[in-house]
């Protein structure tokens, strides 16, 4: 179902199951850019051979921006500003062309945390001012964009004692904040949110009441409005990604407590309800998806990380339209391993980071590609009027 990059420089491949629909995953050379810990945190691709990834860099205590790009036969760190002195952190990426792409985050300039907001022209990375809720802590955890001067942020804001949702649309010129609606009582935080068009998104996360449970919500243009989700354990569920491919089609993942260990959790969204659907674990240790991404209502890829009982590894997964099934993923480091974010272009074009530890605590970026035969041939069939193509945020 889904193979990425033409040209894989190395890496160690292992092999699916029989039947799988991706049957391979790849390790792919990518670089640092410090010295002690390197994170990619998330991953937008708008081609085989044009992808951009973003997280962090750490020089000491001094945490600074990552990004850098693939061309198709090698990443690239490029260089990426820094608006604090002590912390910047971009958490999202999402492009809507090779020269067109928007990343948001926060930064701490002695001060609590603030949103950061920058966009990419193919050759220079340019903070854009963008607006902050609270005097306490504003962060964005998640961009989506549908066209070069429409996307829409989220993430969560402090007010000193409880955290809320926080949402922000981009025009091309300028971010502004949106009213975002809150569970009954507790804290909200939104992680993740997926845009087909200007006026319709959809976002997940989290809300703390007596214990933490899925938020859902969805974007018309004008209003955010929760929707009820479902919860699948007993004292915690959480949403970390969210993938839609029309108004109607959407799917998130995430994790659920069972009293013993976290398990993968996974939902799909109808338009008019969220249903949760079976999901594999790797392991008898904690299994967390942290992201997923969709090309159609059968093509889907979930990465995370599942816990061997001695360190974090790799955790792949794919969706056919009824069952998930687990791929087997490499490790680069001989620490832990984790996949924090995926993003597909078609369905044979797959592309998953993260980063590793390779020992003494130096974390270094990783890269997967995920690899499979082409799909056969299909009849070419008119979309519905509210389908469009899928936003590839990871």
């Amino acid at each position: 179902m889904f193979a990425v990059m033409a040209i894989v420089l190395g890496g160690v491949v292992v092999s699916a199951p029989a039947g799988a629909v991706v049957d391979a995953a790849v390790i792919v050379p990518s670089p640092n850019a410090g010295t002690s810990r390197d994170r990619l945190l998330s991953v937008s691709c708008v081609s085989a051979t044009d992808c951009v990834a973003v997280g962090t860099t750490e020089a000491g205590s001094v945490v600074k921006t990552l990004a850098m790009v693939w061309d198709g036969s090698v990443w690239t760190v490029v260089s990426s500003p820094n608006v604090g002195t002590s912390n910047d952190q971009l958490r999202s990426v999402s492009c809507v062309s090779v020269t067109e792409c928007v990343a948001v985050g926060y930064t701490k300039n002695g001060l609590p945390y603030q949103t950061l907001a920058m966009v990419w022209d193919g050759s220079v990375w340019t903070v854009v001012s963008s607006p902050n809720v609270g005097i306490y802590a504003d962060e964005l955890e998640s961009v989506s964009c549908v066209s070069v001067n429409e996307c829409v942020a989220v993430g969560r804001t402090f007010n000193g004692s409880i955290s809320e949702t926080l949402a922000m649309v981009w025009d091309g010129t300028v971010w502004s904040i949106v009213p975002s609606p809150n569970a009954v009582a507790g804290s909200d935080f939104l992680k993740s949110v997926s845009c087909v068009s200007a006026t319709e998104c959809v976002a997940v996360g989290y809300t703390d009441i007596l214990a933490v449970e899925t938020l859902a919500m969805v974007w018309d243009g004008t209003v955010w409005s929760i929707v009820p989700s479902p919860n699948a354990g007993i004292s915690r569920d959480e949403l970390a990604s969210v993938s839609c491919v029309s108004v109607n089609e959407c799917v998130a993942v995430g994790y659920t407590f069972n009293g013993l260990a976290l398990e993968t959790l996974v939902m799909v969204w109808d338009g008019t309800v969220w249903s949760i659907v079976p999901s594999p674990n790797a392991g008898t240790g904690s299994n967390d998806l942290f992201s997923v991404s969709c090309v159609s209502t059968s093509d889907c890829v979930a990465v995370g990380n599942t816990f061997n009982g001695s360190a974090l590894e790799t955790l792949v997964m794919v969706w056919d339209g009824t069952v998930w099934s687990i791929v087997p993923s490499p490790n680069a480091g001989t620490g832990s391993n984790e996949l924090q974010s995926v993003s597909c272009v078609s369905v044979s074009e797959c592309v998953a980071v993260g980063y590793s530890d390779t020992g003494n605590n130096v974390f270094e970026t990783l890269v997967l590609s995920l690899t499979g035969p082409e799909p056969a041939p299909t009849t070419t069939t008119t979309a519905p009027s509210d389908q469009v193509a899928p936003a590839f945020t990871g």
